[in-house]
């Protein structure tokens, strides 16, 4: 594999989501999920065949992958998953 962009350190929230499920009459609603403030590794990959956007926390806790048959398609996702803007990117070559 081929890092072909990456941005270190990004700084990203996770948690916070609000219930969404049913809940039965009067019952009260769960409070939202708690926050906690993370920095990203985050890295395009090429294999050849596709280009894998893969993450992972300076403190090895929240890590994962996901691949796209097209960059852009990988770029989209990170700015949708974790707020990457495009001029975030540094280019590996």
């Amino acid at each position: 594999m081929t890092v072909v962009k990456q941005i270190l350190g990004h700084q990203v929230t996770f948690g916070g989501e609000r219930h969404s499920g049913w809940l039965p009459q009067n019952a009260v609603v769960p409070k939202p999920t708690p926050t906690r403030e993370v920095a990203l590794d985050i890295t395009i990959e090429s294999d050849g065949g596709g280009y894998l956007l893969r993450w992972i926390s300076t403190d090895v806790e929240f890590c994962g992958d996901l691949w796209y048959e097209a960059l852009t398609d990988a770029e989209q996702s990170a700015t949708e998953n974790f707020g990457v803007a495009s001029d975030q990117w540094q280019t590996s070559g």
